[in-house]
């Protein structure tokens, strides 16, 4: 019998499949929130959540009797959302523009704005079975000095060379790290939209305008976290879509 079978929880068996309902998560917030109902044409409301997700779902190698502990992969320490709609104060039944003839009203009254902002943290990072001799605080590196070709600190210990990795990981080096995260992802979505009456006003056609990333904002996938792999600590993908357009007709009856 060779010793790694020995490590094994039972080594007079071979390879047993079997399913156990061993993993187990847990997760602790603070959550804001604030609303403007709506009055006097406007309303907003906001989120915050600042959280915690710990999970023990995976194994660090086959012979662990139990799941280890680590941050979650779905983790997302900071979470901020906003919304808000106004109705533009001009045209009939409103602020300015109340008599303004029918035609103008038709063009530039009636309309509505409204926004959604969502901001929230990146994933936490792992780095596998990876071989590592150095201290574990230096592989974040400062905002201002990271990029998207040296996301994190690529010399800060671990062993490149592809021939001496390990088959399993050990229990010194975390899944994944809290303080070594992928990009924040955020965007900033508008829409635009009006009301047109059809027949005296018990048909309606609305108009509506969306714009998703209206910012344009380029939101980073997860870097390479493979210490053999000649991208090691590079971005090279993009999470989510460049700013596109939405046009719709829709008739109320």
């Amino acid at each position: 019998m060779s010793r790694a079978s020995l490590l094994r929880p039972y080594p007079q068996f071979g390879d047993i499949v079997t399913e156990q309902p061993i993993g187990y998560s847990w997760y602790h917030s603070l959550q804001v929130q604030g609303e403007k109902r709506f009055s006097h044409g406007y309303t907003f409301q906001w989120g915050y959540t600042f959280s915690k997700l710990m999970e023990a779902t995976e194994f660090l190698n086959p012979t662990d009797p139990l799941p280890y502990e680590s941050v979650g992969s779905l983790d997302r320490p900071h979470r901020l959302t906003a919304s808000a709609i106004w109705e533009i104060p001009l045209g009939k039944g409103r602020r300015f523009g109340a008599t303004w003839p029918s035609p103008v009203n038709f063009v530039l009254g009636g309309w509505q704005l409204g926004g959604i902002l969502t901001r929230q943290s990146g994933a936490a990072l792992g780095f596998g079975n990876a071989l590592f001799i150095g201290n574990i605080k230096d592989i974040p590196l400062p905002v201002d000095k990271r990029d998207v070709d040296r996301w994190f600190n690529i010399d800060a210990g671990f062993n490149r060379n592809s021939a001496q990795q390990l088959s399993n990981n050990i229990r010194a080096f975390p899944l994944r790290f809290s303080g070594v995260r992928g990009d924040d992802q955020r965007s900033w979505d508008f829409s635009i939209s009006k009301d047109f009456p059809v027949r005296a006003e018990r048909i309606k056609m609305r108009f509506r305008a969306d714009v998703y990333n209206a910012l344009n904002q380029t939101n980073f996938g997860n870097p390479n976290t493979s210490p053999t792999n000649s991208a090691f600590g590079r971005i090279t993908g993009t999470n989510g879509d460049a700013r596109n357009w939405q046009l719709a007709l829709k008739l109320q009856f």
